[in-house]
């Protein structure tokens, strides 16, 4: 078993696997899939970021008056809860800072919470307090599609905030739950820059000036997440790394670090795999070859600076925005 030493900010397997798939797949061993717990474990994994995506789905008002989406994220967060719970031998759920730090003492890895696609909302704030009495840590404001707080960058790339993202921002910021602007169009990226107070991520994003797609940031975006002391967790989806191309290499991952800590400084790089929502063929496998990416950063960077990238930049901005 490796030190533990891996956090990563984004992940789909809970919903993309395991949820609906319960009788068949669980979240301790599922070797058909990027990332199980035993894996985790052996590869030295400290912190997981397991994302509810939402997908997108026809309004349908119930009798209450609830949205779909509102009703999928209870269920997916029922689902996480009782695969976590039936694992407290190898994870446990966080809440704050402090609770990475107990689970690190006792030997134990650690699972946030995190929603992908802030739909469930629906114009209703209080929705938000909600999400984080149920644990909620982190949530990407948009997927694909328009929803309640912005728009996505593969449809309205100018677009800014809505009105109740940027109210869905300061509260984010009051509670302690990160923003992630992963999916979000530049305009609501820069909306975020202006109305956050503290700093926020793109969880699963890559340099565009490497790979020209707009989920990846720009050079100024980068800076301007080092200035708000944010970070950046490297995609592994090989179409994220370079243009048009189906296989991930490690080399490439290592290769769009390098050019995000010479744009904006070392302390913006994180881990940000999208495993189990990509459909690349990754030369490592899945989690279990963490240990080949780390290699290949090794190559680039400092032990010490190595180290802020795989687990001491995540560290550092948790402490900062969720406490």
């Amino acid at each position: 078993m490796n030190k533990m030493r891996f956090i990563d900010l984004h992940c789909d397997t809970v919903v993309c696997e395991v949820m609906g798939n319960e009788d068949s797949k669980n979240l301790r061993s599922n070797p058909t899939g990027m990332l199980d717990l035993l894996r985790m474990k052996e590869a030295g994994c400290l912190l997981q970021c397991f994302a509810l995506y939402i997908p997108p789905m026809k309004r349908i008002a119930s009798t209450t008056g609830e949205a779909d989406e509102w009703d999928f994220f209870n269920d997916a967060a029922d689902c996480y809860d009782r695969q976590i719970a039936a694992n407290t031998d190898l994870i446990r759920p966080v809440g704050k800072y402090a609770d990475i730090e107990k689970n690190m003492a006792d030997g134990i890895m650690s699972s946030m919470m995190t929603i992908e696609n802030g739909e469930p909302l629906n114009g209703k704030i209080e929705r938000l307090d909600e999400m984080y009495r149920r644990g909620v840590r982190l949530i990407t404001l948009t997927h694909n599609q328009e929803n309640t707080l912005g728009y996505p960058n593969c449809l309205e790339p100018d677009a800014g905030l809505k009105p109740f993202g940027i109210e869905t921002v300061r509260r984010m910021n009051e509670l302690g739950i990160i923003i992630d602007t992963a999916h979000l169009s530049d305009g609501g990226f820069w909306d975020v820059v202006k109305y956050s107070t503290k700093p926020f991520v793109a969880s699963h994003s890559n340099a565009r000036e490497l790979c020209p797609v707009m989920r990846n940031l720009t050079d100024d975006m980068l800076r301007a997440v080092a200035d708000k002391g944010g970070m950046v967790g490297l995609n592994y989806a090989a179409d994220f790394l370079v243009d048009k191309t189906r296989y991930t290499y490690c080399a490439d991952i290592a290769r769009h670090a390098r050019y995000m800590a010479d744009k904006a400084g070392v302390d913006i790089v994180a881990l940000g795999s999208d495993f189990d929502g990509i459909s690349s063929t990754l030369e490592f496998g899945g989690v279990e070859g963490l240990d080949m990416i780390e290699e290949a950063l090794n190559r680039c960077f400092t032990a010490d600076e190595v180290d802020k990238i795989t687990h001491l930049n995540a560290l550092r901005v948790i402490k900062d925005t969720v406490g």
